[in-house]
């Protein structure tokens, strides 16, 4: 939680929130973007692909979600031959959660889910959406720390100790799509880094939607209209010294037009797309219910991935990045104490994509259509419990990819039966093969880039062409 919602008495005046945003992006000629004509009726088709970066803290539990194991090949009797304990028994009846494996109504899907992934009395489940669902497993994240497998899934690139190195894919995408929007790049509450593309491809970083929509709405202090119209004004004048002193690279250009198009957003009420949290009209009502989050509850999981949501729909994004999962670094509780943890995420995340897809496009078909929604960990937990009864940092990982330019009903890599440990793949056959290659971070990014046509090979590695709808 940012330490502002903790004080009461701090308050963001307009001129602060314009001038962090100016901040932000007055390093780059953010005028090219356009900004003339915000409100989403006149907004121009979308430039390529939308893009949701879904990241659950702490640690997700595998056999819990994405990489599940059945109980009847590996019953946890059978604990010490292979090393996996799935102990799914414990969560048979317990808080609406059953111990069977989630699996979509065809058959033939290889997809499955561990019981964490939905409750039995859901209305919609992650498997409505298998279709245009792929599953990566056996990921070598290379570490178990935090901040390492964190900053190495945001770029896609190894970090230098725990310094991130290169930019993270979002801003990448950004970069390369250059699309027009008033704030292209959104991230709440994840970090974002930059060393290749122009500062216009550069998140705006929240911490809440509190602090989003101090950015994007009028503060109670506004001076009257025509002291505000005054210094509006007088914010466009240069004179001739500052234009031949501080604009030869059209530095201070770009930070005038920046301003100009922060009093724009200001205007076009964009701010009006986020105030479903605190709101009483019915629309306001019907969001909270279908993300399952209480009024004023701004920091619930269903809530961020609402914000995530509408930014997309209403045109003011169109890459969105955000916390959308609660911690799960739980080393001293057992699936009791994960899988509620973990189902926040996945109940907010499941709203999400049932919104995009029930949301027509302008272009034809649904928003989950023209969305891809990446969902990832830092790393999973151990496949056996420790002296606590709880899970520790565990090398392999799985993440999902959902949506636009993803093939439906896939399965990419595999974590072996033994201990759960990274298996190599073979990237032509799609198959386990010791003359394959171990799947890392980077084959996402470049995965991702692929999907929406743009250049992946800025990541050094070959993409997962198996998991992209061609």
């Amino acid at each position: 939680m940012s330490k502002h919602d903790d004080n009461p008495r701090f308050r963001l005046t307009r001129r602060q929130a314009l001038g962090s945003t100016t901040a932000a992006i007055g390093s780059a000629a953010v005028g090219s973007f356009g900004f003339n004509h915000l409100a989403y009726g006149d907004l121009p088709p979308p430039a390529g692909r939308a893009f949701i970066f879904c990241y659950f803290p702490g640690g997700w539990d595998q056999l819990l979600f994405l990489d599940p194991r059945d109980p009847v090949d590996f019953p946890d009797s059978e604990r010490a031959r292979f090393q996996i304990e799935t102990r799914y028994s414990d969560l048979d009846g317990f808080s609406g959660f059953s111990s069977q494996l989630v699996r979509p109504a065809d058959p033939a899907s290889p997809i499955a889910y561990g019981p964490a992934a939905a409750k039995v009395a859901d209305a919609v489940k992650l498997t409505d959406f298998a279709d245009c669902t792929t599953i990566v497993r056996g990921i070598n994240m290379n570490t178990v720390g935090h901040e390492v497998g964190y900053r190495y899934f945001l770029t896609g690139k190894f970090p230098a100790g725990s310094n991130a190195r290169g930019t993270n894919i979002a801003t990448e995408i950004v970069g390369q799509m250059a699309p027009r929007r008033p704030l292209p790049n959104l991230s709440l509450r994840i970090e974002s880094y930059n060393d290749r593309q122009p500062g216009a491809a550069n998140a705006i970083r929240v911490d809440s939607l509190n602090d989003l929509m101090l950015l994007l709405g009028p503060s109670q202090y506004q001076e009257r209209d025509v002291v505000e119209r005054a210094l509006s004004a007088y914010g466009q004048r240069v004179g001739p010294c500052v234009t031949e002193a501080a604009d030869r690279r059209g530095l201070y250009t770009a930070m005038r037009a920046a301003r100009s198009q922060a009093d724009e957003i200001v205007r076009e009420r964009l701010a009006s797309n986020f105030e479903f949290v605190s709101a009483t009209t019915e629309a306001a009502t019907q969001i909270r219910a279908r993300y399952g989050f209480s009024i004023g509850d701004a920091n619930a999981a269903g809530a961020r991935a609402a914000a995530a949501t509408q930014a997309i729909k209403s045109g003011m994004t169109q890459v969105v990045s955000l916390m959308l999962g609660v911690g799960t670094d739980t080393h001293f509780v057992g699936n009791q104490g994960h899988a509620p943890l973990l189902y926040q995420g996945v109940r907010a995340l499941t709203a999400m994509l049932d919104d995009l897809r029930n949301t027509p496009h302008r272009e034809g078909g649904n928003f989950l259509d023209h969305t891809t929604v990446l969902c990832f960990s830092e790393f999973a937990r151990t496949p056996l419990y420790n002296n606590f009864g709880g899970r520790d940092h565990h090398i392999t990982s799985s993440c999902l990819m959902v949506g636009a330019g993803i093939r439906g009903n896939t399965v990419v890599g595999a974590s072996s039966n033994l201990g759960m440990g990274p298996m190599r793949w073979d990237f032509r056959n799609n198959r386990v093969s010791d003359a394959g290659q171990t799947i890392l971070p980077d084959h996402i990014a470049a995965t991702l880039l692929a999907s929406a046509g743009l250049d992946p090979y800025i990541t050094r590695v070959d993409p997962l062409r198996a998991a992209l709808r061609i």
